[in-house]
């Protein structure tokens, strides 16, 4: 839960959309149209399923054979089920704004009727078809890659936060879970 925290607290920190002013009526509109012609709610809907697969292949590995005990693997398989189902609740209107925002601050209104229309031709159309099938091929490839920089910066933010209370240990109150460094 720790890792989570600073996780996200890095991400949001970092987000330079936080800082941009509200964009035009008409550049959100634009961006609105944007989100609903790319269509991420299908996206998602059609990647949790094999996002849930692939984690499912990656939950094996830890086992000797691949052999998850068959009680283990009941619970397991039912919370991914449970969470890629989840997935399109979370898609409400004032989700879909926020997206709408961020695509906003990046692009002028006439750049995203040109992307607009871009994903309307044959081939986009066709690209955001094949999509989640080629990111469930390439999810167990950077999982691999990924993996052993994964545990390093873990390991390295752990030692940062760490260090931190180490050295500011009023702060360790702050942190979720107090008993995490």
């Amino acid at each position: 839960m720790m890792r989570v925290a600073v996780f996200a607290a890095a991400i949001a920190f970092a987000s330079p959309v936080l800082a941009q002013a509200t964009p035009d009526a008409a550049r959100l509109a634009a961006a609105r149209d944007f989100i609903q012609v790319s269509d991420i709610r299908a996206q998602m809907k059609a990647t949790g399923p094999r996002l849930a697969e692939a984690m499912g292949r990656q939950m094996r590995q830890m086992f000797q054979d691949n052999a998850v005990p068959e009680g283990l693997n009941t619970e397991l398989t039912a919370a991914m089920q449970a969470y890629v189902a989840s997935m399109d609740s979370v898609f409400t209107p004032a989700v879909i704004d926020k997206f709408a925002l961020i695509y906003a601050q990046h692009f002028t209104t006439e750049e995203l009727r040109r992307v607009i229309a871009l994903m309307n031709d044959p081939v986009m159309v066709r690209m955001r078809a094949e999509t989640p099938a080629i990111a469930t091929e390439m999810m167990p490839i950077m999982f691999e890659v990924m993996q052993p920089r994964q545990q390093q910066f873990q390991q390295k933010v752990m030692q940062i936060v760490t260090d931190w209370i180490k050295n500011h240990p009023a702060d360790k109150a702050k942190l979720r879970s107090p008993t995490a460094s």
